[in-house]
């Protein structure tokens, strides 16, 4: 089975457009806001957005609220019971979508990574890439 690589998005993007990132494989940053280990669910924050992470494929991790995380996996559906998991100090401070969580698969710390730099690179990289395949020679089959 071949993983595939994350997609940086961010997390106002994965909220605007939740269908659309469905069974895509992204990596996300954001402030660790609350994990249940019970659950195996956590909440990561990125400014006023909000996603609902799945747990349950990383095993056992020692999560820090408040710290800055960069995790990969895939985007599927939510199941119904999902607006529980949501914390109740967050329901009027953020947007979100309870329609996708992220199946996570890696999860790694990335605490004092300068977002507003991270932001620019990952734009930067996405018109790089863009202008890479505009400008690629075709290939003859």
């Amino acid at each position: 089975m071949e993983l595939e690589p994350g997609t940086p998005v961010f997390l106002e993007e994965l909220e605007a457009r939740p269908p659309h990132f469905i069974g895509r494989t992204v990596r996300v940053t954001g402030t660790l806001h609350s994990y249940s280990p019970k659950t195996d669910r956590a909440t990561l924050v990125d400014g006023h957005s909000l996603l609902l992470i799945d747990t349950k494929l990383l095993g056992v991790y020692q999560y820090h609220i408040r710290q800055t995380y960069q995790l990969i996996g895939l985007i599927a559906a939510s199941v119904l019971d999902d607006h529980k998991q949501l914390p109740k100090d967050l329901e009027e401070d953020v947007r979100y979508s309870l329609d996708i969580v992220l199946q996570a698969r890696v999860v790694r710390e990335v605490d004092g990574l300068d977002m507003a730099v991270y932001r620019k690179s990952v734009v930067l990289l996405r018109t790089f890439l863009s202008d890479e395949i505009e400008t690629a020679p075709s290939i003859p089959m």
